[in-house]
């Protein structure tokens, strides 16, 4: 090797080796500017080793000096599959008097690698956005477009309304962008109406003025007139149809969302990595397995990457529609994991009831040396809190700071009060809430609230319930919650006071709500709903289920029914609740042997818990339930949690 060849090797970044030269066989005096930039922008987009390679070559041509090659460079690294902004400002350091196109490379990828110390709108430093606003004018670049579209974007970010509008009327040249950049600034900041009157004031709209208006629409709630918008859209780009799917499920309206891709489906739109992200969330959250299934299917079927992203939204999927082992089988296959890859597959399996399953993947992705974070903290204390294992749940929360150096926040104190009230520690359960370094919030207080309904501590409900009621005189769940204690102590003047204050408050309770999915189609059932096409095969199937169980010894229990009535009418009353209803459907459609999935919004009752217990005992079936808190596995009579939920 030459000295010249030597000393242009001596600024490479550690990792780009001289060997990388020999390997090449490219006589490098002969080679152009074009040729580099064509081995950059061509051969090199997919393999960081041959990218390695190119930068070597790059440097004994000589052509290094080049700024536009040597943006390009920078370009191509930033663009990796193995990107690494460290390694990328490595090489930048020794670009020779980097020019304006380098230094836009470089800024561009630390925006891309969310480093936003750069950028002013997004790292929120709006004195040094000023700043460059003032540099800007003096420039004289103050009526350029692309300019003009990002200080209005900078201005709206930082809530400057009025100082963004300026821009948009200030009797200068605008285009399109500038004007889907001031909608999307009114609509971060909820001011629809404005957004709304300068989307109607547009001469000329194009699919970016409907997409930002959609996006801000469904982000503040407004999902009618977010729909209608897009229903109206004659052209639509998959930016469209996820800014809609995005909408609904963020609001919680994950029936519309998969309505939605389905018909994006129809429409023969290949949907690209993030829809599908989002769309598994929907599945998730929905109980439709067989929508989950087929995208799982399709990303195979399309040799479609599953990332850390999208593998661990399959499993979060497969983990809340009851199918652990198929979870489970992602997240062994998964060749790249994140901590929140394990998180979900540790939250999984806490979940369903599988406590010594969990500890044991953590003490796994300890030897992985994948450092956890607080979130894996709330997932194992959660599983010894669903396990009853006080012991090693009071372990973990003492060695979070000591071993990990996590300071446990309050989630995790929540975690371990509820693990004390489940075991019946209530004493200790509430001397750990006086003794905590911040202030309890609504969630640490309705976990013991909820331990003194399991172990009918009525004195300590009453007060724990009013401190509820004052810090959340909105949450239905509290008053409901508190009524059933009363109700349960057959304290039917406190029942009414209770609901009397609802009504006062304007308050409504949720109804329960329980689903199964059956080829694709997710059904929906409501304690006494009568709406269902098979509802003449769902009560008599229903009769006949509740006489197999009495044959067996089944007694309804009457405490559950939170109304003073005679107790026939409270048997009638639970034979309805909708978990019931959506089982009985389950076993009218589905094939002898075929497990049953259900997915309700409160959590199972306790008759329901016994009923089911004995229906997967009669009928020979697997059932699992998905309550609002956990996962219930019925099987030949006996449930997962043991009874201990």
């Amino acid at each position: 090797m030459s000295t010249t060849t030597t000393s242009s090797t001596t600024n490479l970044p550690h990792n780009v080796k001289p060997d990388h030269l020999s390997k090449t066989n490219i006589p490098t005096s002969e080679l152009s500017q074009k040729t580099i930039l064509d081995l950059l922008n061509t051969k090199c987009t997919t393999s960081l080793h041959l990218l390695k390679q190119a930068h070597a070559v790059v440097l004994k041509s000589g052509h290094f000096q080049d700024h536009y090659v040597a943006g390009t460079l920078l370009k191509s690294y930033a663009n990796s599959p193995s990107s690494n902004l460290n390694f990328v400002s490595k090489v930048f350091y020794y670009v020779p008097r980097p020019n304006v196109f380098v230094w836009n490379v470089m800024l561009k990828s630390c925006l891309d690698h969310n480093e936003t110390w750069k950028a002013c709108n997004i790292a929120g430093v709006d004195k040094e956005g000023l700043q460059i606003h003032t540099h800007v004018v003096k420039l004289g670049l103050h009526g350029d477009i692309h300019i003009k579209s990002s200080a209005i974007q900078m201005y709206a970010s930082f809530g400057l309304l009025m100082d963004a509008r300026q821009f948009l009327d200030d009797g200068q040249e605008c285009d399109v962008i500038c004007w889907n950049a001031m909608i999307d600034g009114y609509l971060k900041w909820g001011d629809i109406e404005a957004a709304k009157e300068l989307f109607n004031s547009m001469v000329e709209k194009n699919i970016g003025s409907y997409n930002a208006m959609i996006s801000g629409l469904a982000k503040c709630g407004r999902f009618d007139d977010a729909r209608k918008l897009f229903d109206e859209m004659s052209d639509k780009n998959e930016i469209t149809w996820s800014s809609i799917i995005d909408g609904y499920i963020k609001g919680g309206y994950y029936k519309e969302a998969l309505e939605v891709f389905n018909q994006m489906q129809n429409q023969e739109i290949r949907p690209r990595k993030f829809v599908l992200s989002s769309v598994l969330c929907a599945c998730a959250n929905f109980g439709a397995l067989d929508q989950g299934r087929w995208i799982h299917a399709y990303l195979k079927r399309n040799s479609i990457n599953l990332d850390a992203v999208l593998g661990t939204a399959l499993i979060d999927m497969y983990v809340k529609c009851g199918c652990l082992d198929m979870a489970w089988e992602v997240f062994e296959n998964m060749k790249k994991k994140e901590v929140f890859s394990w998180n979900a597959m540790i939250g999984g399996l806490a979940m369903h009831g599988r406590a010594g399953d969990a500890i044991e993947l953590f003490f796994k992705m300890l030897r992985e040396r994948m450092t956890p974070d607080k979130i894996t903290f709330v997932s194992i204390l959660s599983a010894c809190a669903h396990a009853g294992m006080v012991d090693r749940g009071l372990e973990v929360l003492d060695n979070m700071k000591i071993t990990f150096g996590i300071e446990p926040e309050v989630e995790h104190y929540g975690c371990v009060v509820d693990l004390l009230g489940r075991a019946g520690l209530l004493t200790e359960a509430e001397e750990l809430i006086s003794t905590m370094p911040m202030e309890p919030n609504a969630a640490v207080w309705g976990a013991l609230l909820g331990a003194c309904k399991k172990h009918g501590n009525i004195e300590l409900s009453e007060r724990v319930g009013k401190i509820l009621l004052e810090m959340e005189p909105e949450n239905s769940g509290r008053y409901a919650l508190l009524s059933n204690i009363y109700a349960k102590e057959g304290r039917w003047d406190d029942v009414a006071e209770v609901r009397k204050l609802m009504k006062e408050r304007g308050i409504k309770t949720n109804p329960g709500i329980s689903t199964i999915d059956l080829n694709g189609i997710v059904h929906e059932f409501k304690m006494g709903d009568g709406s269902h096409p098979q509802v003449k095969e769902i009560y008599l199937m229903l009769e006949k289920i509740i006489d197999k169980l009495k044959m067996e010894g089944y007694s309804p229990i009457a405490s559950q029914v939170l109304f003073d009535i005679e107790e026939e009418d409270k048997e009638t009353a639970l034979k309805y609740h909708s978990e019931k209803l959506a089982i009985a459907f389950g076993l009218i459609n589905t094939n002898p042997g075929t497990t049953i999935r259900i997915v309700k919004n409160l959590r199972v009752c306790e008759d329901c818990h016994s009923a089911t217990k004995l229906i997967s005992k009669v009928f020979e079936r697997d059932i699992i339930v998905r309550d609002r808190v956990r996962y219930h596995h019925f099987r030949n009579g006996k449930c997962s949690c043991n009874d201990f939920w």
